[in-house]
């Protein structure tokens, strides 16, 4: 699907109401994608990105008596294992039984396990809003739902956010085309073309195109995506959103440890797919062969390089919890244009953050930022004395545990490049 998936579904079993309400939301604006439910949910695939669900209660029919728990057990399935939304959403019922919200709250939270739960359950009553399957007001629909996100301005912000972040996309997209073509154009698709063309070989080079054709276009793209996203402004009607979202006092308040850790984890750290060790920011286990001959390779034992050139203390080789890692710092524009040879990585050490050494560190060796990895806080202590190369082959086989994001890996090799490139001098001083 080469369009966005809609932020809002709407589930019925009653095609009428199903219509009324999706109808009356595409009028206003607001896409919503209609699903008539028919008992079994082999017509509703995975919405990850929704942030509305709209539901009737009563999916399956039989609306009357006190026990509900079978609708409840329903829309838990259809949630956790159908629609399996990654977060924040809210469940909207169909349905005048509103003392059934609670409820129904309380068995998602202890039903579903594997996916968010649910911000907010609500109940709108179908019948002031529909008359014979239309939707009587669209406005006041949408302006209840926005209700609902603004009892929690924190997330209505965050929110506000991703929609400006999608227009200043959809800007993005529109600047290209415009370059493109003329009011003249002929063909727009092929004046496209041309410049999708022009920007794949700008980034990485004519013969590394057809490698990944996404990808060296999306290098071009990004620069441009990215100044759009800066440009972004507060217009005044979203000033009251951000006002309520957090308090300037907050910003005198630390965080714990494990809360930077965290963050900086989601901040600098990407988790590792499979082939992953050959690229640039890979952060992969010292292959087997080289731990074996740890010595002979760099120099010194473990013990002492964990001690003297790591900043590790407390060192033992025996525990999992330490790990020798090498850091993939290929250049950007080698790394982009798949330029050949070995690729280049520098040793680094990953520690628990209790056996991270305090004080200055010495010139040579580069410590992250905290993080939090495998269930604790963790450093990665990299030295820039400690280098190797290997074949692409090699690399993109190796053991990855993760990747370092675009900021951190190029901190890392503009500390790396700065060693190597301070100068040292003769000097003769007079002794006094």
């Amino acid at each position: 699907m080469m369009l966005p998936a809609p932020r809002i579904i709407a589930i019925d079993d009653n095609p009428q109401d199903l219509a009324g309400i999706t109808k009356g939301l595409n009028q206003y604006g607001a896409a919503c994608l209609p699903i008539h439910f028919t008992g079994e949910p082999d017509n509703i695939r995975s919405y990850p990105h929704v942030r509305v669900i709209f539901a009737d209660l009563h999916l399956i029919g039989g609306g009357a008596g006190n026990d509900h728990t079978q609708h409840f057990s329903l829309i838990a399935s259809l949630i956790g294992e159908t629609i399996k939304p990654s977060g924040p959403y809210i469940l909207i019922l169909w349905t005048r039984y509103a003392e059934e919200v609670a409820r129904l709250q309380q068995f998602l939270e202890e039903r579903l396990q594997d996916v968010p739960k649910p911000l907010a359950v609500e109940a709108i009553d179908k019948t002031p809003y529909l008359n014979n399957g239309d939707l009587k007001d669209p406005d006041k629909l949408v302006e209840g739902i926005e209700k609902f996100f603004h009892q929690q301005p924190q997330i209505a912000a965050i929110l506000n956010w991703e929609k400006r972040v999608s227009d200043a996309t959809a800007d993005t997209v529109s600047s290209i085309f415009s370059l493109a073509t003329t009011a003249e154009s002929q063909e727009r698709g092929k004046d496209v073309g041309r410049l999708l063309t022009r920007l794949a070989v700008e980034a990485v080079g004519k013969d590394h195109v057809e490698q990944d054709r996404f990808r060296a276009v999306n290098e071009a793209l990004l620069p441009i995506l990215a100044d759009h996203i800066a440009a972004m402004r507060s217009p005044d009607s979203d000033n009251e959103i951000w006002q309520e979202a957090f308090d300037s006092s907050d910003a005198e308040n630390a965080l714990s440890l494990e809360e930077a850790a965290r963050l900086n984890s989601q901040v600098h750290i990407a988790s590792a797919g499979e082939n992953q060790g050959a690229e640039r920011g890979a952060v992969i286990e010292l292959p087997d062969e080289l731990s074996s001959e740890f010595e002979q390779t760099f120099g010194l034992t473990q013990e002492v390089a964990a001690k003297k050139q790591f900043r590790c203390k407390d060192f033992s080789p025996d525990k999992n919890e330490f790990c020798w890692v090498l850091v993939q710092c290929q250049a950007v524009c080698d790394y982009a244009q798949t330029q050949p040879g070995p690729l280049p990585y520098y040793l680094g050490l990953e520690l628990p953050e209790r056996n991270a050494r305090s004080g200055t560190p010495p010139a040579a060796l580069w410590t992250s930022p905290p993080f939090y990895h495998n269930g604790a806080v963790r450093y990665l202590h990299v030295n820039s004395r400690f280098q190797l190369s290997l074949p692409y082959s090699e690399a993109r086989e190796a053991r990855t545990r993760y990747r370092l994001r675009e900021q951190l890996i190029g901190d890392l090799i503009f500390h790396i490049h700065s060693y190597g490139a301070r100068p040292g001098i003769l000097s003769f001083r007079q002794i006094r």
